[in-house]
């Protein structure tokens, strides 16, 4: 796909700077428990100030600063892909008959099952379970049928370096991609990123490498690479002699790029819970910092001068008494109360609502689990998950049955060199 230059940097540079991307590394960094909570400054508050009437920020260096991200969210796509995944692919091919099928039939029907099993190769499934983790965590997935050393695979682009182009009416027909990454250069006096690109329509790839050309950033064709005017090659080698013919340039007819959506809106799993994640986290930071900073009795101390006070703080802390001849001292204890309950009870809100809107079932919820709730009542418990699950099945069976489009054009085509041989 010939595309210019000054378009190939808006679009990256729009994508970069869009909200879709930025909800796909916020869904990547909850996964793996890289919460906002933990660029949280705990030690710094803001306060009015009546002498200006300004907010103005205040750093307290003495402040328990700690930081407590939870991971419902790794829970909860953990937790989706099982519900969706656990039970092995199951792929078969089925020959039309108008009635019982014999047993040349059948194997035949069996023969092609093994060789589109042998396509997909052992690891397949697991490709599966990490598409449908990427899609949950970033609302969409992608795969790219390529060769590698003449086989076919099934190859996985993070989500955040792929940028779809889809057609004008529609908005759902594939017409091109763009998929870019970044590698340190250094050739140079200094190690620089550098952007690499490769655009795809129906028929072709090419390949353009960021250049600085005086104070200017542009794309230019990747002159390292050979323009290849296809999608793939085959080498058509001589039976005999075993010397390589001919080399076939082969392409797909149409974007080699498939999707897995994870709803039909595109949407992350951490959407609709994020802002109740957060809350959580704070919530309960706070309160561990809260714990930390107070001590169980705070000591009101008058009638004390400077070094008699620091003598009788030692004197509390070695041996827990305080003794006197200065009629006008005065000691007095006061406890302070922590709202544990209210804490809890907002808590346990919280958790109630992130598993609500995150749609997932609280495994750790006495009240719905410790009673051994019978078949309608799990059914009950599961209908949100399964419907969760619904959303991305759809948009996975449709991305299975393009995965097989590939893996049939491929035997075909290695059916016909095989002719080709002889």
């Amino acid at each position: 796909m010939a595309i210019e230059s000054r378009l190939i940097k808006e679009l990256i540079s729009e994508f970069n700077m869009s909200d879709i991307k930025k909800k796909m590394l916020d869904g990547e960094r909850y996964f793996r428990d890289q919460n906002d909570i933990l660029k949280k400054d705990m030690k710094t508050y803001t306060v009015f100030d009546q002498k200006t009437g300004n907010k103005k920020k205040i750093v307290n260096e003495n402040k328990s600063d700690e930081h407590l991200p939870h991971g419902f969210y790794w829970k909860q796509v953990n937790q989706k892909k099982s519900y969706i995944c656990g039970k092995p692919i199951t792929i078969t091919y089925n020959i039309p008959t108008d009635g019982d099928k014999d047993e040349k039939t059948k194997s035949a029907e069996k023969k092609i099952t093994n060789m589109v099993w042998n396509t997909l190769g052992p690891k397949f499934e697991k490709l599966i379970k990490n598409r449908v983790k990427e899609a949950s965590n970033k609302g969409r997935a992608w795969l790219h049928p390529n060769y590698r050393n003449g086989k076919l695979v099934f190859e996985k682009y993070p989500t955040e370096e792929c940028i779809p182009i889809y057609d004008n009416e529609t908005q759902t027909y594939l017409i091109g991609f763009i998929h870019f990454y970044t590698i340190q250069d250094l050739t140079g006096d200094k190690p620089e990123d550098r952007i690499y690109v490769e655009c795809w329509d129906e028929k072709e790839v090419r390949y353009y490498i960021e250049t600085k050309v005086n104070d200017t950033t542009i794309f230019l064709e990747d002159v390292t690479r050979p323009r290849p005017e296809c999608h793939w090659y085959r080498e058509i080698y001589d039976n005999a002699l075993n010397n390589l013919k001919r080399i076939e340039k082969h392409s797909w007819g149409k974007v080699p790029f498939i999707e897995i959506e994870n709803n039909e809106e595109k949407m992350t799993d951490l959407e609709p819970i994020k802002p109740l994640i957060d809350a959580y986290d704070l919530i309960n930071s706070n309160y561990v910092n809260t714990v930390e900073d107070l001590k169980e009795i705070i000591w009101l101390i008058t009638g004390y001068g400077a070094e008699d006070l620091l003598a009788l703080i030692e004197n509390l802390k070695v041996n827990g008494v305080a003794r006197t001849n200065d009629t006008t001292g005065k000691i007095d204890a006061k406890l302070l109360d922590i709202p544990y309950e209210a804490r809890q009870a907002l808590l346990k809100g919280l958790k109630e609502l992130i598993y609500e809107f995150g749609r997932a079932v609280d495994t750790s919820n006495k009240d719905l689990i410790g009673q051994a709730p019978s078949g309608v009542s799990l059914e009950f418990l599961y209908t949100d998950l399964d419907m969760k699950a619904d959303d991305m099945i759809g948009g996975l069976t449709s991305a299975l049955y393009e995965v097989l489009w590939y893996v049939l054009e491929d035997l075909i085509n290695q059916e016909y060199s095989m002719k080709q041989k002889k």
